[in-house]
């Protein structure tokens, strides 16, 4: 090669690299002249920033922006709505990356040293989004949003078919969401719309629709009668829905029984039904001595079947069925009766009465109703229940008694005599003192305090045996005539639990008298007058030769007005 040529490639290589060494002084001085602050003319959220430091500017962008930035955003769907906070979802702005990005401080970036040498421009904010977080917050929110679906239901209530109609229910979708509030975040918006999926319910209105028209209207369309040999039991077509109900779920919907409502509605029906059934063994007399009245067999509807066919009925074509019937022993047997037999009388008492031919009817009707009542162990005897009201139909006249405190004549007077002597015989036999109620005026007849009235409706004998063995009680009386008073004596026959049951002396104290009146009144009584009194006693149970339990009583008589008629 020429020395010439080698001069000339001489000078161009060294023409080169002063062009380099130019170029990269001129890039040194660019990134000195853009310096550490921002560039004058810089913005960025909309915030001027220029020719602040990087520190200044990120702090002037907390200062203005950060209220705003950090505010909740609400998340809406339908009528729900729920504030998420970007701090708690991972959602922030990065300030110092923010003003980086604006020029701000030292960089050897081309694209930052141009924006400096140019005065600079407006930048977006540099947003953080942690999408973990984000997606945890947004799925800490799915309960606000969710609804649950409404299966289609049926039911009958006070004997109506109720339909419960279908619901779509809802479920947040979280991903979406979270989607959603991350672009509101970083398009400064507060506001964002919940993704939602519509969550349909299992049992659809199809499914009960068919159960209503098919089943349910079969069950419920004509009268179901139910056959037995001593009569049926009827249930009309408009009352069927009351014994029904509806099972099963989803598609699985089939026609129920009310068993309990059934058989409680069938219960007295059945007592009648029933009543050519077992005859339990019982008692009489006989010259005077209790016998055994034998027991015998009998077919029984029992509440099971009733419902087994009344179920048949309704979920079949045949609307008439036969109910089977059970033979079953009585519940108290002959063998049973023959061995607990009464063979003594436990109580026993006797009153007496002055002639009156009420008195002989009223209360010889008591005792001949009375006769051979037999009280098995833990019953309850009730007079009003067993004799029932005091009407000319039932067997009683007019006579007195007491009402108001004075004597008026009406059906069925004189039978308190017939309580009052019962009671005394249940209260010698031990039997446990249910309900009793002394008259309000004395009667010297009876004993003070140890006697009883009645009342139809209102006041009531009852006793109840509380031994282990049956009862048996007696009635007679030996009527009054002229001039011959009558009698009513009624025996306990059992078998004996205590040695014997005695009374206290009868203590009478706190005597009180009425007064004098005179009564214009049409149906008018004159009355003598009558002694008030308080009178306090005892029932003494005795065993093994000593008393081993007591039961005070106390009643206080009202004194008796005399009374004149105008």
């Amino acid at each position: 090669m020429s020395e010439k040529k080698r001069s000339r490639g001489l000078w161009i290589g060294v023409g080169v690299g002063a062009a380099a060494l130019l170029a990269g002084g001129a890039y040194t001085a660019a990134y000195f002249v853009a310096g550490n602050h921002v560039p004058a003319k810089a913005t960025a959220g909309g915030v001027a920033i220029g020719g602040l430091s990087p520190e200044q500017a990120a702090q002037k962008l907390r200062d203005e922006l950060g209220a705003a930035t950090e505010q909740g955003i609400t998340l809406t769907a339908g009528d729900s709505s729920v504030e998420i906070l970007p701090a708690d979802a991972g959602l922030a702005i990065d300030y110092p990356a923010t003003v980086a990005a604006a020029g701000g401080g030292f960089s050897w970036n081309p694209v930052n040293i141009w924006r400096s040498l140019n005065g600079g421009d407006a930048v977006e904010l540099v947003h953080v989004v942690d999408r973990d977080k984000l997606t945890q917050a947004v799925a800490a929110q799915e309960r606000a949003f969710a609804q649950v679906p409404l299966d289609a239901g049926i039911a009958i209530t006070d004997g109506k078919v109720v339909v419960t109609k279908a619901k779509d229910g809802a479920k947040l979708k979280v991903d979406e969401t979270a989607t959603a509030v991350e672009e509101a975040f970083t398009a400064g918006r507060h506001e964002a719309t919940a993704a939602v999926e519509t969550v349909a319910p299992a049992v659809g209105d199809d499914v009960v629709e068919a159960f209503r028209g098919g089943p349910l209207n079969q069950a419920l369309t004509g009268p179901v009668s139910l056959t037995t040999a001593s009569g049926s039991i009827d249930f009309p077509e408009a009352e069927l829905a009351q014994w029904l109900t509806v099972e099963g779920e989803a598609g699985e919907l089939s026609v129920g029984v009310d068993e309990a409502k059934l058989t409680e509605h069938v219960k007295d029906k059945l007592v009648t039904i029933n009543k050519a059934g077992p005859k339990d063994a019982s008692y009489a007399f006989s010259d005077g001595k209790v016998t055994v009245v034998p027991g015998q067999k009998g077919t029984v509807i029992e509440e099971k079947a009733v419902v087994e066919a009344f179920k048949q009925a309704v979920s079949g074509a045949e609307r008439t069925v036969a109910v089977k019937g059970v033979e079953k022993e009585p519940e108290f047997t002959t063998a049973e009766a023959e061995q607990m037999k009464p063979k003594e009388v436990i109580g026993e008492f006797t009153t007496k009465y002055p002639h009156a031919a009420y008195r002989n009817t009223n209360i010889g009707t008591v005792a001949k109703k009375v006769n051979g009542y037999v009280l098995m162990p833990g019953e309850t005897f009730s007079m009003n229940g067993h004799v029932g009201e005091r009407t000319a139909a039932n067997g009683f006249t007019d006579g007195y008694v007491i009402n108001g405190g004075v004597l008026v004549k009406e059906p069925g007077g004189g039978v308190s005599q017939a309580a009052t002597t019962l009671f005394n015989a249940a209260f010698f036999a031990g039997f446990e003192d249910v309900e009793h109620k002394p008259h309000s005026l004395y009667f010297p007849r009876y004993p003070a305090g140890r006697e009883a009235t009645l009342y139809y409706g209102s006041v009531d004998l009852k006793f109840k045996n509380n031994t282990q063995y049956p009862a048996v009680i007696q009635g007679f009386i030996n009527p009054s005539s002229s001039g011959k008073q009558g009698s009513v004596t009624f025996r306990i026959w059992s078998t004996k639990t205590w040695d014997k049951v005695t009374s206290s002396d009868l203590v009478k104290s706190n005597f009180t008298s009425g007064t004098e009146r005179v009564s214009t009144a049409a149906n008018c009584e004159p009355q003598a007058p009558i002694q008030g009194f308080t009178v306090n006693y005892k029932r003494l149970f005795h065993k093994d030769g000593k008393v081993v339990k007591t039961e005070p009583f106390r009643w206080t008589y009202q004194p008796g007005d005399r009374i004149t008629c105008a």
